[in-house]
């Protein structure tokens, strides 16, 4: 070939474009591809013949045959969740996955029907039977789960009632409690004196008597209370019926203790004692129940095992068929491997030379005319992301890097866009940067509002005073800044003086007129800020008086005494004729290892001395 017809022909390379480079590039690659897939597929179809029965019959069947495993082990293990199935959530959660691996492990037995191998084929027969036998069981264990979340919200209505049977007696005892406690407090103090009452006291002792087991009738209710409590979490039915034996013991007990009290207080006692016999019992109180469910997860750990071993006998069955299955598929693949190896060594030789080819092309023509044009485009591309726009562009023309270079000088116009956009982004960014702090105000605001909530929880709905919650919180504080400083702390106790009359007499609404009253007085009297009056339980009040003389408090108490007296709201059952408070004042300097229960103490005692010696006075510890 002569040398001018060399270089037309390098010439008509040069001035190909990109297109029709790739073209000609590909229509060469395409030749070699061809030549390299015949054959490859010359040697695929080779080897294709001799492992299509495995590939087409024995793998599928194989890997279905584990998937249903799979899937059957997933089906078991949503067993567990359903032992400790306990509210409607978790029971809904627990069957949905049951429903749903149900629904995948008859999915892979609908996915291995046929099997043309008669092996294969028992042992799948074999999966579904034990397969419906966990299905059965689960079934079961759904039932025994919806049992017991019925359980649970009986077991909740039997602990309500229960505890309204305990919040009755209380009612019933908690007056006559604090009576016989007075009454023993006023015999021990009047046989203190230097010559005791001695008829007054024995007319006391014969009167109190009757009422003596009255403190453990109280007693032993709180502990069968309890004891029900208790036994409802009890781990075992063994443990559950030592429970039930000691609350029947503690039930005879009682029983004959309640036989002890008076006629009266017996013959209201009768009926919420035989409602707690009825609910220690009864198959739907806290012990039946809780024996009917420990039942229930006995019966599902039983059919939890049962699963477990139907797994373990399908997981057996499947190692034996895999193993099987792969020792034939191996054998297959070595007969195979042999038949490819004869192949591989021509195959090698033709791709070599295929990928020569390419080689030759990319180099004599992409690299030495294409690339060039290429880079300057990638540097323009370059420049204009890092925003440099001066530049000199690349240039344009019909063919595709012309068309690119068009496209370079169109992405700069939308790079000097995309600019001022980030500007105004940026004046975004600060607008957002000012709202976030206008929310930030608002939430300081909203922690303003539940601070004032927080102080609203800390009084009394019905006086306005502070609760017995702030009252010891206030009591506590108090006492540690005493013991610091070495300042003395004050309590007056206050009692309304036949409360209960009053409310029998004229309403518990003219009983709540009157604590509001007394409010008002204490309101009135207790003005330092450091002082804190609250409403102690039912018609009791305490004010806590800091760094205070027994004098000044003493004085402080008997101007609430008699303002309250003053008010004349009439009392017919009253020795004055209009409701009066007793009060008890005690005095102490804390110290280390003292403790504010010695203050209330000794404030309560001298309330129940001050009641003793005709009520409507005021008495110091």
């Amino acid at each position: 070939m002569s040398p001018s017809t060399n270089q037309s022909i390098r010439r008509s390379f040069t001035e190909l474009g990109i297109r029709a480079s790739f073209l000609l590039g590909f229509g060469v690659m395409g030749v070699l591809m061809v030549l390299v897939s015949s054959a490859a597929f010359f040697i695929t179809a080779s080897t294709g013949r001799a492992t299509s029965e495995l590939l087409d019959q024995r793998l599928p069947d194989t890997l279905g045959v584990l998937r249903a495993a799979q899937a059957f082990d997933a089906l078991a293990g949503t067993g567990g969740p359903l032992l400790s199935v306990m509210t409607e959530t978790a029971r809904t959660t627990a069957f949905e996955r049951v429903d749903h691996a149900q629904q995948l492990f008859d999915q892979t037995l609908l996915d291995l029907q046929p099997i043309s191998d008669e092996t294969v084929a028992h042992d799948v027969e074999r999966i579904i039977g034990l397969g419906a036998e966990l299905t059965d069981n689960l079934s079961q264990l759904r039932l025994l789960a919806n049992q017991r979340v019925a359980l649970v919200r009986a077991k909740e209505s039997a602990s309500d009632r229960l505890i309204s049977n305990l919040q009755l007696f209380q009612q019933l005892l908690t007056y006559r409690m604090r009576i016989l406690e007075s009454d023993t407090d006023v015999i021990a103090l009047m046989m203190s004196l230097p010559s005791p009452p001695l008829e007054r006291v024995g007319d006391m002792a014969r009167e109190t008597a009757p009422m003596m087991p009255l403190a453990r009738f109280y007693a032993e209710i709180e502990s069968i209370g309890s004891r029900q409590l208790a036994g409802a979490q009890d781990a075992s039915l063994t443990a559950l019926s030592l429970s039930r034996q000691i609350i029947s013991t503690a039930l005879i007990n009682a029983k004959t203790t309640l036989e002890k009290l008076p006629t009266e207080l017996s013959i209201a006692l009768q009926l919420p004692f035989a409602q707690l016999q009825n609910m220690a019992h009864a198959s739907d109180g806290l012990l039946g129940l809780r024996e009917q469910e420990l039942i229930l997860l006995m019966q599902s750990e039983t059919l939890e095992l049962a699963n477990q071993q139907i797994t373990a006998r399908v997981n057996d069955a499947t190692s034996v068929l895999v193993g099987r299955e792969l020792n034939e598929i191996a054998q297959a693949g070595e007969a195979a491997a042999l038949l490819q190896l004869r192949y591989q060594w021509a195959l090698a030789l033709l791709t070599v030379f295929a990928v020569f080819g390419i080689v030759v092309f990319m180099y004599r023509h992409v690299l030495q005319y294409l690339i060039a044009r290429m880079t300057l485009l990638s540097s323009n591309m370059q420049q204009i992301a890092a925003g440099n726009f001066d530049i000199t562009l690349a240039a344009e023309g019909d063919d595709e890097l012309g068309r690119l270079g068009a496209a370079v000088r169109q992405f700069r116009t939308i790079a000097l866009d995309a600019g001022r956009r980030e500007a105004e982004l940026q004046s975004s960014h600060k607008m957002a940067k000012e709202a976030l702090a206008a929310l930030e105000q608002k939430a300081q605001e909203l922690e303003a509002l539940n601070i004032k909530l927080a102080e609203l929880s800390t009084s009394d709905f019905l006086t306005g005073l502070a609760n017995r919650r702030r009252f010891d919180d206030v009591l506590s504080t108090e006492w540690a800044r005493a013991t610091r400083t070495g300042s003395a702390l004050a309590i007056i106790m206050l009692d309304v003086d036949h409360f209960k009359l009053f409310n029998d007499r004229y309403g518990h609404q003219a009983g709540d007129n009157c604590l509001r009253k007394l409010a008002e007085v204490l309101k009135q009297h207790v003005g330092r800020a450091s002082d804190l009056a609250a409403r102690y339980g039912g018609e009791e009040f305490c004010v806590i008086c800091t760094d205070s003389d027994l004098s000044g408090v003493l004085v402080l108490a008997e101007k609430i005494r008699a303002s309250f007296q003053a008010t004349g709201i009439p009392h017919e059952d009253s020795t004055d004729g209009v409701v009066t408070v007793s009060i008890g004042v005690a005095s102490l300097v804390p110290s280390i290892r003292g403790d504010s229960d010695e203050l209330l103490r000794a404030a309560d005692h001298a309330l129940y001395r001050a009641k003793a010696l005709g009520r409507n006075r005021v008495e110091q510890a």
